[in-house]
């Protein structure tokens, strides 16, 4: 998967929605981005601070690239697929995107339907007023006629008609043509079944969310429009198309495996030939005196429907339909006691993800194994030693891998540590790691501000969080005035601009603690000499293993990290994970992880840190803390294992269509 040009939400400030929780409207678009300019930019024109998320199921490149420059005209967030992953999946994709930059609520809307301000506002209002609902609007044709206010479906025999209940065994459900939902409902119901693919998933979501107590309701005053088969695509002229009769027909067999008791399961499949015909007749008779394929396509969907399994699973949950394991070789060796714990946490996660066959790098199974992924985190280690026979030594061994790469097909999975590449290393080193960087199918970002210039899959995974390393060490008492730094440090992150900073303050209520091992015996002795003797100030230049660094960090009233270039901060999530909150310089980087985690967690400095900074930051703590505890829900292990396994798979189908892309320009040639 690509994710293109990601905004963070800014919520909406027009009057219609002033006071409401942020909302983004999420748009799965299949070769149809001409209805996005007909349907979505009204909307986006009439209300311009709703954040827009556009999904595009791959059709063609122009497609695709027609969606791009829609997303950079109007500034909306492109999350651009390799393949089709139907509907539900698209919808899955662009909820988490929107959800993880700070909204509460999402509106999935149709490309071929259109919703005005004051409509969408009625329906923020209402699931507002009770998170637990699910609202739909009225649905219209564009000819005024009302196309959906409600429907339901009979448990009892699988027939689907329009209005509210009559019977015991009817129940309600709302079209995902135009559909708004909480997060808290969302999260609590897992979002779409993503085996339907196509069309019973909204059945499937509403069934669902009412049985874990959930409710629907259709909001009267609220009006959305709706161009019926606006996004229906055939190769002929057929009022519908195959993959409608086959997705209608399998779906609702689906539903009932799903859902439905061994009897009423049944009752559905005797029917299930009879409701196939009714679906072809959908798109007339006269379309069987020209072909079969309506027949032949619902048949299989009944075949496809009986033999589905009942058990739901999702792609982005580690399930579906499990082929062989992909062999994937990290580019970090197996851990060892002083091991950064990001590295052993993604290791576990990987190694239990069940479509990940994982290997830690040695250079015996690097040259001696066939894998089918090789995910680097920082390659200039591979190729760069102190010593020069080290050096020469790692050339060689690495240049037989770019070879043995290219023979056995292993795609490249690179994840984007830093903006900058390497210093220091000579220009043959540099050759080889632009190599590699030509070899590479798949990005995976840390945040979503990280711009890769690249047509291959780029996946946002997010810094998972440490709480499950921490867990089981005593948590110490706080100490009030205590500030802290901890970390390996490094000229780069400012560890002597916090040192200055604190000494130029008066206040005899604070302290400094700075922990971590230093890049240098210079960095020591000027960070000594700069601490001149305050006693208020303490250094210590030791690594900090897990039981002294949760002592350090959770001792402290306010963490300080004072990184002038921060991109990516793994101390920042160590911090939060042991609810510590963290001062830090002003960036987007920084703020979106304040937006993310909740308020009072992550203080912001503008500039240079001061004490004037410090003082501020503390002061602000006191008046207002954290109600709650960082909200790291998007910083799961198991989530990131999750994308990682995606991003594995798109890189090696790109790896792929490269290679069969040079076999044609050999062959033309």
């Amino acid at each position: 998967m690509t994710v293109i040009d990601k905004r963070p939400l800014r919520g909406s400030s027009g009057a219609a929605c002033a006071g409401l929780p942020r909302c983004a409207v999420v748009v799965v678009n299949y070769g149809s981005h001409a209805l996005l300019e007909r349907n979505l930019v009204p909307l986006h024109l009439e209300e311009p601070e709703l954040d827009v998320v556009v999904v595009d199921n791959f059709t063609t490149h122009d497609e695709q690239r027609a969606v791009r420059r829609l997303g950079e005209q109007y500034g909306w967030t492109v999350v651009a697929e390799t393949e089709n992953r139907g509907f539900g999946a698209g919808v899955n994709r662009g909820a988490y995107e929107a959800f993880s930059r700070g909204a509460k609520q999402v509106l999935m809307l149709n490309p071929d339907a259109a919703i005005s301000r004051a409509s969408l506002a009625r329906l923020r209002e209402e699931a507002t007023a009770d998170p637990w609902r699910l609202v739909a609007p009225t649905i219209r044709t564009p000819e005024g006629r009302t196309w959906f206010a409600g429907s339901v479906v009979d448990l009892a025999t699988g027939a689907v008609r329009r209005g509210d209940p009559s019977g015991p065994q009817e129940t309600r459900w709302l079209s995902g043509a135009c559909l708004l939902v909480s997060r808290t409902l969302w999260e609590l119901v897992g979002g779409f079944d993503e085996r339907y693919f196509l069309y019973w998933e909204d059945i499937d979501l509403s069934y669902r969310v009412q049985q874990a107590g959930g409710r629907l309701e259709v909001v009267g005053d609220a009006v959305a429009t709706h161009d019926q088969g606006g996004t229906q695509h055939t190769r002929t002229a057929r009022a519908k198309s195959d993959a409608y009769y086959y997705y209608m027909v399998r779906g609702r067999l689906l539903f009932c495996r799903t859902h439905l008791p061994t009897i009423q399961r049944m009752r559905w499949q005797v029917t299930a030939p009879r409701y196939a015909w009714g679906v072809v007749l959908h798109g007339g008779r006269r379309q069987l005196l020209h072909s079969v394929n309506p027949v032949l396509s619902a048949a299989r969907g009944v075949r496809d429907g009986v033999l589905s399994p009942g058990k739901r699973r999702n792609a982005s949950t580690g399930g579906g339909s499990r082929p062989k394991p992909l062999v994937v070789l990290q580019s970090v060796p197996r851990p060892l006691p002083t091991t950064n714990p990001y590295n052993v946490m993604l290791a576990d996660a990987l190694a239990a993800h069940p479509a990940i066959d994982l290997r830690m790098f040695s250079w015996r199974e690097a040259l001696l194994h066939r894998h089918d992924v090789f995910h680097a985190h920082w390659p200039e280690s591979l190729v760069v030693r102190r010593d020069l026979p080290k050096t020469v030594l790692r050339r060689l061994l690495f240049g037989a891998l770019l070879v043995k790469w290219r023979l056995v097909g292993t795609a490249v999975v690179r994840t984007v540590h830093n903006v900058e590449g390497p210093s220091g290393i000579s220009r043959f080193e540099q050759w080889m790691l632009a190599d590699l960087e030509r070899r590479t199918t798949g990005r995976i970002t840390l945040n979503p501000f990280t711009r890769v210039g690249s047509d291959h899959p780029v996946q946002l995974v997010v810094h998972g969080h440490y709480r499950p390393w921490f867990a089981g060490f005593p948590e110490p008492e706080i100490v009030r005035g205590r500030l802290a730094f901890f970390g390996m440090i490094r000229r780069y992150k400012g560890v002597d601009t916090l040192v200055e900073a604190f000494r130029a303050s008066d206040r005899a209520d604070l302290t400094l603690s700075v922990a971590g091992k230093p890049s240098s015996r210079s960095l020591a002795d000027d960070l000594v000499r700069t601490a001149d003797g305050d006693r208020r100030i303490t250094i210590s230049f030791d690594f900090l293993d897990t039981a002294a660094l949760v002592a350090h960090v959770g001792r402290a009233e306010l963490v300080v990290l004072p990184h002038t270039e921060m991109h990516n901060s793994g101390s920042a999530i160590a911090a939060l994970s042991l609810d510590r909150p963290v001062l830090m310089q002003d960036n987007v980087v920084n703020r979106w992880l304040r937006d993310e985690v909740g308020p009072g967690w992550v203080q912001l400095y503008d500039g240079d840190l001061t004490s004037d900074a410090l003082s501020g930051a503390i002061d602000a703590l006191r008046a207002a803390p954290p109600r709650a505890r960082p909200d790291l829900t998007l910083r799961d292990w198991t989530r990131v294992a999750d994308l990682h396994a995606d991003l594995y798979r798109a890189a090696q189908r790109d790896r792929r269509a490269d290679a069969v892309a040079r076999d044609a320009s050999r062959d033309a040639r």
